[in-house]
């Protein structure tokens, strides 16, 4: 059977020359999260790790794998996508552009 993958919640603002999108990672280390970028979309995955080891009573916070996939309505140039992790939450720029630049995939490096 296959693990549940979390989907964490996102914001997308659509700015006048880029995409933004914020996502909520409380607990998550930069270096446990991989972006990768491709010509008409992002994905987003990672794992969050539990804060203690141990039998838990009672575990309500979220663990685990999580994985995004956000699709854009104009191209993009990934190549010059900015993302950096600050007090829990990813934020990652994505600049338009007006024409189609085909990328297999490029992966986007968290800035600390």
């Amino acid at each position: 059977m296959p693990a549940y993958i979390k989907k964490p919640p996102v914001d997308i603002i659509d700015g006048v020359d880029r995409y933004i999108i914020l996502m909520d990672l409380p607990g998550v280390k930069a270096e446990d999260i991989e972006i990768n970028g491709y010509d008409t979309y992002i994905e987003i995955s990672g794992v969050k790790k539990p804060d203690y080891s141990g039998n838990y009573l009672l575990m309500e916070r979220f663990s685990g794998r999580f994985k995004r996939k956000i699709s854009f309505k104009n191209p993009v140039d990934i190549s010059q996508a900015k993302a950096e992790l600050n007090n829990g939450v990813l934020k990652i720029e994505i600049p338009k552009t007006m024409e189609k630049i085909v990328i297999t995939k490029t992966t986007i490096i968290i800035r600390r």
